[in-house]
């Protein structure tokens, strides 16, 4: 797969990866949707700003030590844990530290935390699903192998290859191809369609504020958890059966006890 955009400006030459082209397109789609969400939330579109760069920013170091936690022998060498590649990131990570920093801004500025984090539903819903599309054209974060017909069809690199067969693989052979899970694209079609139903509640001012946030949070730690079986990930078995079951487990039990803490304390009012 791993498709590459080539192209000339100014005399030169440069070669932009599918993954990198989408996970850009997805931060920047997030705060062009964001921006006016957040101002029909009473933020200015200047603080609004400057409120989703921090969160960013905040994101991609939260993302990284996540990573770095939960796999530190990606960074024996492979991998340096300052790096800004748009490698070795762990979106859970991201998503605490992108959290974090909302919650020290509202404090800060005596701005209700509940109604930024409804306005942000949908820009991080459609910044997560179209970093899955440059996941799936580049090949990276597949499943496990299978031979059902939901498998996807990746030609293997010559390292798989000489994994496989225990010897170089020959220049100009044929690849041969393995099926894999597409979980980018399950991930994907599950993300979008969670936001349906949250967001009609939404703009029809349906919900009390918070839970948006908290219904969409509940939906994406449970399909995550119901995909984990799918995934292939270069994590110690701990982590992959113990850790993050129990992780999600937790993120959806807390979810559910806010959002009746909040409707209780709605139906009080």
């Amino acid at each position: 797969m791993q498709p590459e955009l080539a192209f000339s400006l100014f005399g030169m030459s440069f070669t932009l990866k599918a993954y990198v082209l989408f996970a850009l397109s997805g931060a920047l789609a997030g705060i062009a949707t964001a921006l006016p969400l957040l101002k029909r939330e009473g933020l200015p579109i200047r603080r609004a700003l400057v409120l989703l760069l921090a969160m960013a920013a905040a994101f991609l170091i939260g993302a990284r030590l996540f990573n770095y936690a939960i796999n530190p022998r990606a960074y024996d060498g492979a991998l340096h844990i300052y790096t800004l590649r748009l490698v070795g990131l762990s979106v859970y990570g991201g998503i605490l530290g992108a959290l974090c920093t909302l919650l020290l801004y509202s404090g800060l500025a005596h701005v209700p935390a509940l109604r930024l984090l409804d306005a942000l539903v949908l820009p991080a819903g459609l910044a997560f699903a179209l970093a899955r599309v440059g996941c799936y054209l580049n090949g990276c974060c597949a499943g496990v192998a299978t031979h059902s017909r939901w498998g996807v069809a990746f030609p293997l690199s010559d390292g798989e290859l000489e994994l496989l067969n225990g010897l170089p693989p020959l220049i100009g052979s044929i690849k041969p191809k393995l099926s894999f899970f597409p979980t980018q694209l399950f991930e994907l079609s599950l993300v979008l369609l969670g936001l349906v139903p949250i967001l009609w509640l939404y703009f029809r001012r349906r919900l009390p504020h918070g839970a948006a946030f908290l219904f969409y949070g509940i939906w994406f730690s449970a399909m995550r958890l119901a995909i984990l079986p799918l995934r292939s990930l270069p994590y110690s078995p701990a982590i992959v059966h113990i850790f993050y079951p129990l992780f999600y487990a937790f993120l959806i039990t807390i979810g559910l006890l806010a959002l009746s803490l909040l409707y209780k304390k709605n139906r009080g009012r």
